[in-house]
């Protein structure tokens, strides 16, 4: 594994704007991005998947959801993040992985995928790829809490 380099799960961002459990290691961790400490990757899934869990949670009050989406957005433009788009090629690792872990949605797969092509781990806080012990034979999946500590 490269130390330094890492594909991040919307839910790190969203980690660190919705106050949770994992909000202070979520906001240490962008900041390391921030300085240039570690190299973020994201995806146009992860940026999606951002914008639809705003949109769509039930548990976000609707007066503040745009502020919310601007925070979102203003970290993402002003973190110095790396922009992975995957080719056509690459894609053949989705069906590599599909049936690895059916637990795991659609939008949370693409983030591995993303992970396995570029080689290096994955930081999320979803339990259920954390926990994934047949993702994590193909990816390095982390929290970034974990990350913290290396």
């Amino acid at each position: 594994m490269q130390r330094n380099r890492f594909f991040i799960d919307s839910c790190i961002f969203l980690g660190a704007v919705i106050k949770d459990e994992n909000t202070r290691a979520c906001k240490s961790f962008i900041s390391r991005i921030h300085n240039e400490v570690y190299i973020g990757y994201i995806s146009p899934f992860v940026s999606g998947e951002m914008i639809n869990s705003i949109l769509y949670a039930d548990n976000i009050k609707p007066t503040i959801k745009p502020d919310i989406l601007h925070a979102v957005v203003d970290m993402l433009i002003s973190t110095k993040l790396e922009n992975f788009v995957p080719s056509n090629n690459d894609m053949m690792v989705y069906s590599d992985l599909r049936e690895t872990d059916s637990r795991i949605s659609e939008s949370d797969l693409m983030h591995v995928i993303c992970a396995k092509i570029l080689k290096i781990p994955l930081v999320t806080t979803d339990d259920r790829m954390l926990s994934s012990r047949t993702l994590k034979e193909h990816v390095e999946i982390v929290s970034p809490a974990d990350v913290l500590l290396i």
